[in-house]
C-alpha cells in the first residue's frame, strides 16, 4: 500500500506540475528574499571581522598629553588579557604631492605598525627607509609619487620629522580607516584628506603619542559578548593607564628637574670661572699698561740724552752711535710690547664676548628648562575603545540598515508565500475530496492520506527552500555590498553560512507547506468515507451586497451580474486573491517608493535648501585676500569657519561638520533654515546651535538639549540646540562665530558660500576665484548635485533587487491563484461551453473576475504600501544622506501597471487552458 501511495503521489506531482512548481517557486522566492536580506548584515560584519582579525585591529587606543615611553608600553603590555601593546605616533601635517603642489592637503601621518593595526598591502613594497612612505590606495596618490612636507606647517610639527620629502613605495589599506571619513583636524581646511605611514626612523622624537592595546579575545565585532568584555575592563584600564601615565610624568618631571638643576649649576659655574679668568686677564693687561708707561718714560729720557749727545758730538762719535743703537732697540721692544698689549686687549674683549654669549646660552637653556618644567602638568589620559574610531562606528550603523529593513520586508514575502501555499493546498484537497474518500474506504489511515499531501507540499517547499536559501544568501550580500563599497574599503565579500538562519528558513518553509497542508486536510479527514466520496452540497444562494444597490445592479448585464455574484459569494477565493495580489502590489510600491526617496534628495538639497552657487575653501589667515577676490568675481558671499568635530553621544562619537557663520543677516541667500514641515527657523545665537535632521534622528538630539563637540586636539564646545533643520547631505551643525570666539578664543575663517553673477559663466568665475592666493578649492553645487545623484544611483541595485523579487512574486501569485480558480471551476466552465459560449465569451466570463479582483488587490496594495514604505525609509540610514519619505505619482502607476501586465500575461496562458477544457466534463457525475 505504501508503494501505491508513493506512486499516486508522484503521479499527482507529474499531472499538476504547474501547481507544484508554483509552490516551489514561491517558497524559493520567499526564502531567498528572507534569507538573503537577513544574511546580508552578518555577512558584512563577518567580512569586516575577518579583515580586522587579519590586521589585529586594536581594542584600546590610549592617549596621554605627556606621551608614552618604551617603559610605559612594556608595562601596559603586562596587564591582564593583553595579547600585545604597541606605541605609535600620529599627527596631521600639510603635504604637497608630485602632481598637486600649492597649498597642499592635510594627511594624517602614522608610524608603521608591527603588531597592531597592521596594513594590507595593495601594491608596491612596504617602506623601510626614513624617506619612504605607504599611502592610502585609491586616493589619487600613485607609486613613485613624492610627498613634500610644506614649510607652512608649524615649527613644532616640522621638528617631529627627520625628513622633508617621502617617496611612495606602497599603496595600502588600514583597519583604522575603513570608511571614507578620516576624521577632523585643526589645520588646513579642517578635514583630513587621506593617510600615510612612515618608517619609525622618519620621526625625530623619543616618545609615543599613543599606545594601542590588543586583547586575547576572539569575539565577533559589535557582538554583545565583545561589548561586555570591553565594558568590564573600562574602569580597571582607566585606573591603570592613569597610573602608568603618572609614572611617566614623574620620570619626565624628574628628568626636567635634573636638567633644570644642571642648567643652573652650569650657569653658575660658567659665571664664576669665566669672571675669574676675565679678572685675571684684566689684571695682566693693567700690569702690562703700567710697564709700558714706565718703558715709555725711560725711552723719553733716553731720547733726550740722545739728542743732547748728538748736539755735543755732532753725531759722529762712537758714544753717540752706541746710544742710538740702544735707543732703537728700546723702541723696538716698546713697540713689540704695545703690539702684545693690543693683542691681549683684543683677546680680552673676545673673552668678554664669549663669556657673555656662554652666559646668555646657559641662561636661555635655564629658561627653556624652567619653561619646560613649568609646562609639565599632571597628565590627562584618554582611554578610547573601538567605538571612537569613525569607520568602526559607522560600519555598525550602516550594516544595520539592511538588518532593519530585514525585520519587516521578508515578513511580507513569507506571508504572501504562506497565503498562496494555503490557498493552493486547500484547493487541492477540495479537488481530491473524492479520492480521499476512496483512500479511506479501502483502508488507508488518516496519517497516510495526510502524508500524501504533506509530501506533495513539503517536497516542493524543501526544494524551493534549498534553492532560494543558496541563491539568496549568495546574491543579496554581493549586490548590496556593491553599494557600500562607495563608502568603505573595497573588500571582497565572502560567503557566510548562518546555521540558525538556515534552520529558520527550513522552519518557515515547513510552516508554509506542512502547516497549511494540515490546516487544509484536517477538516476533510474528519468526515466519513461515504460523505467524502460525494461532492459537497453547493452553498445556498444568497443575495450579495451589490444586489442591495438597485441603481448599480439593475444596469449590469446578465454575465456581469454572474461575475459579481461569483466574486462576492466565494469569500475565501475573494480574500485570497485580494490579499495575495495586494501583498505583491504593496511590495512593488515600496520598491518604487525606495527609488523615489533615494533619487530625489539631491534636487531638494541643492535647489531648495543650500541655494548658494558654490563653496570656496581657503587657508586660515587668507580671508582678507579671498574677500577681495570675491568682491570682484561674485554677486555676494558670506564667510564662515568650517571644521570637523566629534559629537559625543553616550560612549561613542560621531564625526560632524561644524559651520561657524560670521554674519547671519543675509544668510537666507545662501542657506535656508527650515524644519521638516517647511517652517522657517531662526539662526543660532551665542552658545546656541542648529543641528541637521539626520543628527537629531539618529543620535537622539532634540531642541533644548545640551550637546558637546570635541576636536582632534581634545578641545570642547558646549552648545544648546535651538532648532532642527532640514538637510539631506552630510551631518551639519551651525553656530555663530561669536560662540567660537567665546569658548575657544579665536575663529579662523576658512570658507565662504558664494553666489555668482547672473549671466556669467560659473566655470569661468570659479577658475578666477580658484587662482586667488590661499584658495584651496571651489565647489560648484550644480556639479555636487550631479555627483550625489550619481553616487546614490548605486542604491538602484538594492531597489532593482526588491522590485524584481516583488515582480516575480506578483507574477507567481497571480498565475497560481488564477490557475486554482480555473481548476476548481472546470465543470462550471465546461458547462457554459456546452451552453454555446464562444471561446472569447468563456474567457471573458472567467477572467473578468480575475481582472476585477486584481484591481481591488491594487487598491488594497496602495493602502498597505504607503505605511510600509514609510516604515522602511525610517530604517534606512546612510551616513552622509538623510532621505525624504516620498512616493512619486508615477510609482503608483508603474506598480499598478506591472500588476496588470502580469495579470494580462497570465490571462493569455489561462485562455489556452480554457480552450483545452473538454465540454464532456460537464456531463460527468460522481453519483
Amino acid at each position: 500500500m505504501a508503494c501505491a501511495m508513493r506512486k499516486t503521489t508522484l503521479r499527482e506531482i507529474k499531472h499538476t506540475l504547474g501547481r507544484y512548481m508554483a509552490i516551489l517557486s514561491i517558497i524559493a522566492l520567499g526564502v531567498g528574499f528572507f534569507a538573503g536580506v537577513r544574511d546580508t548584515t552578518p555577512a558584512m560584519v563577518n567580512m569586516m571581522n575577518g579583515f580586522f582579525d587579519d590586521c589585529n585591529f586594536y581594542d584600546y587606543r590610549i592617549i596621554s598629553d605627556v606621551g608614552w615611553s618604551d617603559e610605559s608600553v612594556a608595562e601596559l603590555s603586562q596587564q591582564e588579557d593583553v595579547l600585545c601593546a604597541e606605541g605609535s605616533i600620529s599627527l596631521d601635517a600639510l603635504f604637497s604631492t608630485s602632481v598637486d603642489s600649492g597649498e597642499g592637503k592635510v594627511l594624517r601621518t602614522h608610524m608603521m605598525p608591527e603588531k597592531i593595526n597592521t596594513l594590507k598591502l595593495v601594491e608596491g613594497i612596504m617602506p623601510t627607509a626614513s624617506d619612504e612612505c605607504a599611502a592610502e590606495a585609491n586616493k589619487g596618490i600613485e607609486l613613485g609619487d613624492t610627498l613634500t612636507l610644506l614649510d607652512t606647517n608649524s615649527t613644532e610639527t616640522l621638528g617631529i620629522f627627520s625628513k622633508r620629502q617621502f617617496t611612495v613605495t606602497a599603496l595600502v589599506q588600514s583597519p583604522l580607516y575603513i570608511n571614507r571619513e578620516k576624521g577632523n583636524t585643526s589645520i588646513g581646511n579642517g578635514t583630513v584628506v587621506s593617510f600615510v605611514y612612515l618608517d619609525k626612523s622618519a620621526f625625530d622624537v623619543d616618545y609615543f603619542s599613543e599606545v594601542y592595546i590588543s586583547f586575547a579575545n576572539d569575539d565577533m565585532i559589535y557582538s554583545e559578548e565583545y561589548n561586555s568584555f570591553i565594558e568590564e575592563k573600562n574602569d580597571v584600564w582607566e585606573q591603570n593607564s592613569e597610573q602608568i601615565a603618572a609614572k611617566h610624568y614623574d620620570s619626565l618631571a624628574a628628568e626636567a628637574e635634573e636638567k633644570l638643576e644642571s642648567a643652573r649649576s652650569e650657569l653658575e659655574a660658567n659665571r664664576t670661572d669665566g669672571q675669574a679668568k676675565l679678572d685675571a686677564a684684566a689684571e695682566e693687561i693693567t700690569a702690562a699698561k703700567n710697564q709700558l708707561a714706565e718703558t715709555k718714560a725711560q725711552l723719553d729720557v733716553a731720547k733726550s740724552d740722545l739728542d743732547m749727545l748728538e748736539a755735543y758730538s755732532g753725531g759722529n762719535s762712537a758714544e753717540f752711535a752706541q746710544a742710538k743703537s740702544e735707543y732703537s732697540a728700546g723702541v723696538t721692544q716698546y713697540e713689540s710690547a704695545v703690539a702684545d698689549l693690543e693683542k691681549g686687549e683684543a683677546d680680552y674683549n673676545n673673552s668678554v664676548k664669549e663669556f657673555n654669549k656662554k652666559i646668555a646660552d646657559a641662561q636661555a637653556e635655564l629658561e627653556a628648562a624652567e619653561k619646560k618644567a613649568a609646562a609639565l602638568k599632571k597628565p590627562t589620559v584618554y582611554l578610547l575603545d573601538r567605538n571612537t574610531n569613525i569607520g568602526y562606528a559607522l560600519f555598525e550603523n550602516d550594516s544595520e540598515i539592511v538588518e532593519q529593513v530585514a525585520r519587516v520586508f521578508p515578513i511580507f514575502f513569507i506571508l504572501v508565500a504562506a497565503l498562496v501555499c494555503m490557498t493552493t493546498m486547500s484547493r487541492m484537497v477540495e479537488e481530491q475530496r473524492t479520492q480521499i474518500g476512496v483512500l479511506k474506504a479501502i483502508g488507508y489511515s488518516e496519517a497516510a492520506i495526510m502524508g500524501k499531501f504533506a509530501f506533495y507540499s513539503c517536497s516542493a517547499a524543501l526544494i524551493g527552500c534549498l534553492v532560494g536559501f543558496a541563491l539568496g544568501t549568495w546574491l543579496f550580500p554581493e549586490i548590496i555590498w556593491i553599494t557600500y563599497k562607495l563608502m568603505y574599503i573595497p573588500l571582497d565579500m565572502t560567503y557566510y553560512f548562518d546555521s540558525r538562519l538556515a534552520i529558520a528558513a527550513v522552519a518557515a518553509s515547513l510552516v508554509c507547506s506542512l502547516g497549511t497542508t494540515w490546516i487544509s486536510c484536517r477538516v476533510e479527514l474528519k468526515e466519513p468515507a461515504a460523505s467524502l466520496m460525494r461532492p459537497k452540497s453547493p452553498k445556498a444562494g444568497k443575495r450579495v451586497l451589490p444586489e442591495y444597490i438597485p441603481f448599480f445592479w439593475n444596469r449590469l448585464k446578465f454575465l456581469h451580474k454572474v461575475s459579481v455574484r461569483n466574486i462576492f459569494r466565494y469569500k475565501g477565493r475573494f480574500f485570497m486573491m485580494v490579499l495575495g495580489i495586494g501583498g505583491c502590489m504593496t511590495l512593488l510600491l515600496t520598491g518604487f517608493g525606495l527609488k523615489d526617496s533615494i533619487a530625489g534628495f539631491a534636487d531638494t538639497q541643492y535647489n531648495e535648501i543650500l541655494v548658494a552657487d558654490a563653496a570656496v575653501t581657503f587657508s586660515s589667515g587668507k580671508a582678507d585676500n579671498v574677500a577681495a577676490a570675491l568682491d570682484r568675481e561674485s554677486d555676494g558671499y558670506v564667510m564662515l569657519r568650517h571644521s570637523s568635530w566629534d559629537l559625543l553621544y553616550g560612549s561613542r562619537v560621531k564625526s560632524i561638520d561644524l559651520e561657524a557663520v560670521e554674519n547671519y543677516a543675509d544668510f537666507s541667500r545662501f542657506m535656508v533654515f527650515r524644519d521638516m514641515e517647511g517652517a522657517p527657523i531662526s539662526p543660532p545665537k551665542l552658545n546656541e546651535a542648529l543641528v541637521s535632521h539626520s543628527i537629531s534622528e539618529r543620535y537622539n538630539v532634540d531642541e533644548g538639549d545640551k550637546i558637546t563637540l570635541r576636536s582632534a586636539d581634545m578641545r570642547e564646545l558646549h552648545l544648546t540646540v535651538t532648532g532642527v533643520f532640514e538637510n539631506h547631505t552630510y551631518n551639519l551643525i551651525y553656530i555663530d562665530s561669536a560662540t567660537y570666539v567665546e569658548q575657544l578664543g579665536e575663529v579662523a575663517i576658512n570658507k565662504a558660500f558664494v553666489n555668482f553673477r547672473e549671466g556669467d559663466s560659473h566655470s569661468v568665475q570659479s577658475v578666477a576665484i580658484n587662482k586667488c592666493d590661499g584658495v584651496l578649492s571651489v565647489e560648484q553645487f550644480d556639479s555636487t548635485r550631479e555627483r550625489m545623484a550619481e553616487m546614490m544611483s548605486s542604491l538602484d541595485y538594492i531597489v532593482i533587487l526588491v522590485i524584481a523579487c516583488a515582480a516575480a512574486l506578483a507574477f507567481i501569485v497571480i498565475y497560481n491563484l488564477t490557475n486554482i480558480n480555473i481548476t476548481e471551476r472546470q465543470r462550471e466552465i465546461a458547462t457554459i461551453k456546452v451552453l454555446g459560449f464562444y471561446c472569447r465569451e468563456t474567457s471573458a466570463y472567467v477572467l473578468r473576475e480575475n481582472i476585477t479582483l486584481t484591481l481591488i488587490g491594487i487598491v488594497v496594495g496602495i493602502a498597505l504600501g504607503i505605511p510600509l514604505h514609510s516604515f522602511v525609509m525610517s530604517q534606512i540610514k546612510v551616513d552622509i544622506v538623510d532621505f525624504s519619505t516620498v512616493i512619486f505619482p508615477q510609482s503608483f502607476v508603474y506598480s499598478a501597471a506591472l500588476t496588470l501586465i502580469f495579470n494580462f500575461i497570465v490571462n493569455i496562458f489561462m485562455e489556452i487552458k480554457l480552450e483545452r477544457i473538454n465540454m464532456a466534463d460537464s456531463l460527468k457525475s460522481v453519483d
